[in-house]
């Protein structure tokens, strides 16, 4: 195979940086990096399936639930979040509390595309995420690619001990 054809996949398109899988493994509730404030604000988006999952795990009324839990930034839902910054339903050394029916911004964390973008944005999101590039797991690229196409499976890869992931508003 010649180095052109090692840049490409078969159907023709450009190889990814992550062609070969990336090193993931999330570190569980003892971590939580992604999920408490100490890198700044940020936003966990939900749609209103995603709030009414979260309201029935709570065993809460809608109305409830999104008047104490849902802000709007830039016309889009966000959970609140704690004084801390932490998401509203993290607690240190637990995780989320909330997990089962978290959203799916949550449960695709770290592969989002402005992270798998470059293989230089991917590392920059290692600096805040212990997980990322962490030896012995390799998430195959078929499966990265499934994430960004948005046909991960419902439970995601977080479903293996995972953490939420927070973007920047």
């Amino acid at each position: 195979m010649s180095s052109s054809d090692e840049n490409h996949l078969h159907d023709g398109r450009p190889r990814e940086w992550y062609g070969d899988g990336v090193e993931f493994r999330c570190l569980g509730p003892e971590c939580g990096e992604c999920c408490s404030g100490k890198h700044g604000p940020g936003a966990v988006w939900v749609d209103p399936a995603e709030m009414q999952a979260i309201a029935e795990a709570l065993r809460m009324p809608f109305e409830t639930f999104t008047s104490k839990f849902v802000r709007l930034v830039d016309g889009r839902y966000s959970l609140v979040e704690k004084p801390n910054f932490d998401c509203a339903f993290y607690e240190a050394g637990k995780g989320c509390t909330v997990y089962n029916a978290r959203p799916r911004q949550c449960r695709t964390f770290p592969f989002w595309g402005r992270i798998l973008r470059s293989r230089r944005s991917w590392e920059e999101s290692g600096r805040c995420c212990p997980g990322i590039n962490e030896p012995g797991a390799v998430v195959p690229a078929e499966e990265i690619r499934n994430y960004l196409a948005g046909k991960a499976g419902e439970e995601g890869r977080q479903a293996k001990g995972g953490q939420a992931g927070r973007s920047q508003p």
